[in-house]
């Protein structure tokens, strides 16, 4: 059975697709994303970031979308760039696969002097915006949402990694990988998680799993949930 810990809004795709291949699921989002009342000052000058589909969801839900159809974006994702088009948003100006491109985007000459504000959660990317410090890149955060990690696991999960019904888990943030250690940590279940095929999106979503000596991490070939589901259907037969 592989466990899913994104919101299950964020998950229909992924679990129609894993059940069509033959996979047993079990969805328990490990966070919650809340969508707080704001405005937003839009400035025609300014570029806006946006780094995923919750700060799309913000916007729409705020009805506040609307100022940004002729704004200068750049996003991560594909998602999050069919959304914003779909949107009517027309001047998409680039598409980062994951943070680490974002920041070789961002020092192109001509983002020189520009000012970005990056449309996120209370709960960031420290690294990145370490790295864009470090460039000396005009970037301003604005969060526009809440990401609540979860306070416990449902008896449901427990009992299913006690029996080991669990065999493999996905995780597409790293929010979601420290909130399953720490969890696992409180229940007592440090030894059944290391059991577990870990599948993480990304090598700094791995991480959190690699420092507590987790033997099973797998990473996506890319930061996707295409090469997320190949890099699962590859491993099937070791869980």
């Amino acid at each position: 059975m592989i466990l899913i810990t994104r919101p299950k809004e964020q998950s229909q795709d992924l679990m129609l697709e894993l059940e069509t291949k033959g996979f047993i699921v079990f969805q328990e989002s490990l966070y919650k994303i809340k969508y707080d009342k704001i405005k937003i000052n839009y400035d025609k000058n300014t570029y806006y970031i946006f780094p995923s589909i919750n700060s799309v969801n913000s916007l729409v839900k705020n009805n506040e979308i609307k100022k940004f159809v002729g704004a200068n974006i750049l996003v991560i994702g594909t998602t999050v760039k069919k959304a914003l088009q779909n949107l009517g948003c027309k001047k998409i100006l680039a598409s980062a696969k994951d943070s680490s491109e974002l920041i070789k985007i961002l020092t192109q000459s001509k983002f020189l002097n520009v000012k970005f504000i990056y449309l996120c959660s209370n709960i960031i990317n420290t690294d990145f915006f370490n790295k864009v410090k470090k460039r000396k890149i005009n970037i301003q955060k604005k969060i526009i949402y809440k990401t609540l990690p979860r306070l416990k696991l449902t008896n449901k999960l427990i009992n299913s990694l006690k029996l080991g019904h669990i065999t493999a888990a996905l995780f597409y943030s790293q929010l979601a990988a420290e909130t399953f250690l720490r969890l696992s940590i409180k229940q007592k279940l440090q030894k059944k998680a290391k059991e577990l095929e870990i599948f993480c999106l990304s090598e700094r979503i791995a991480a959190p799993f690699k420092k507590k000596h987790f033997i099973y991490v797998n990473i996506a070939t890319q930061p996707n949930q295409k090469a997320l589901i190949a890099k699962l259907s590859e491993k099937r037969n070791f869980f």
